[in-house]
């Protein structure tokens, strides 16, 4: 598993790109002024602020786009905690402070005029529902009459991953949704799913460092969580080859829980057989008894298999297993494993 700094330093990399910023505001802020934003001007801030006491915050990330003909500030802050932070807002407080002052000192504003506005988002990928106050005014005590006027006040946008994912799946186009696709996909299957849609949105040359970024991203925390045969993940180049790889395992894991099933249903059959071999022919001898109790359970089982791939046999599929040898039933149970269809099992 991907520890939180390789998992924090791999998905800032994607939120280093302009497309995946542009997805995440027009495709999961629902707001009016979204639709006002000028996408081209969109453009990343330097993110390094020294305070007046020179200690240095190296803040999440700060995007800037036209609105109206005015910057509009976007501070992206990722979450990759198991627990809430139940001082967010404060937190947010704090590092929007050290942008405008970034920008005074930098002679960014000019004098005398007014500060941008700004926009904090949180991105949260924990599992736990998040609680935490999502305004400051919640977080500090109420004040009687007049005072509560004079009470700071910041309210921020939270994306709960865990909580989004059937929004994503409602938006085909759009990179986030993808990320947060293979992020909670159930299964590897749905992985296998995600990154091919999100292969196919991010194929043309313009999209190729973003691409990158993804490769980067699955290679150090998706790929971590999935079991392969010689225990070590293998370095993939591009997502081509994540789909590719993710098709193959899924194949390799069908074919070994096939036969695990098989062997499994083979050896409760036996089981079975045998003791009711014994039971039915304790006077013709031990040795009749063992073989009657095999046969009937290799063909009992083989039609729970056949039945469960294909459906309920017809009679005819039916008969062939009452009257099949020993030989018959093991060579029917090796082609179960490839046929795609029941008369491929019985063909001459």
């Amino acid at each position: 598993m991907a520890s939180h700094h390789e998992q924090d330093k791999a998905q800032r990399n994607l939120f280093n790109h302009p497309t995946m910023v542009r997805d995440l505001l027009t495709g999961f802020v629902h707001e009016a002024w979204v639709e006002e934003l000028d996408f081209t001007t969109l453009e990343k801030v330097n993110g390094h602020y020294v305070s007046d006491t020179l200690r240095e915050r190296v803040d999440d990330l700060v995007w800037r786009v036209r609105h109206h003909g005015e910057w509009l500030y976007i501070y992206l802050l990722l979450e990759f905690q198991s627990r809430n932070d139940h001082w967010m807002a404060l937190r947010l407080l704090v590092y929007i402070g050290l942008l405008y002052q970034d920008l005074i000192k930098t002679e960014k504003i000019p004098p005398h005029s007014q500060l941008p506005p700004v926009f904090p988002l949180v991105i949260y990928n924990g599992r736990p529902r998040w609680r935490a106050p999502m305004q400051l005014t919640e977080l500090i005590s109420q004040l009687p009459g007049p005072l509560q006027r004079y009470q700071p006040s910041l309210r921020y946008f939270l994306l709960d991953e865990s909580r989004s994912a059937d929004l994503a799946r409602q938006l085909p186009g759009n990179s986030v949704a993808r990320l947060i696709e293979i992020e909670e996909g159930a299964s590897p299957q749905a992985i296998q799913a995600a990154v091919a849609r999100l292969r196919m949105h991010l194929s043309g040359p313009e999209h190729d460092s973003l691409q990158r970024a993804f490769t980067v991203w699955l290679n150090r925390v998706i790929l971590k969580r999935i079991e392969f045969p010689t225990g070590t993940v293998p370095e993939i180049e591009n997502l081509q080859e994540v789909e590719t790889m993710l098709a193959d395992r899924i194949k390799q894991w069908e074919r070994d829980f096939q036969k695990a099933g098989m062997q499994k249903g083979l050896e409760k059959g036996l089981e079975e057989g045998m003791q009711k071999g014994l039971e039915q022919g304790l006077e013709q001898g031990l040795e009749q008894g063992q073989a009657l109790g095999q046969l009937q359970g290799q063909r009992r089982v083989l039609n729970r298999l056949l039945s469960s791939r294909f459906g309920p046999l017809p009679p005819r599929a039916s008969e062939r297993l009452d009257q099949a040898t020993p030989e018959q039933l093991d060579h029917w149970a090796d082609r179960l494993l490839e046929a795609q269809c029941l008369e491929e099992v019985f063909a001459d």
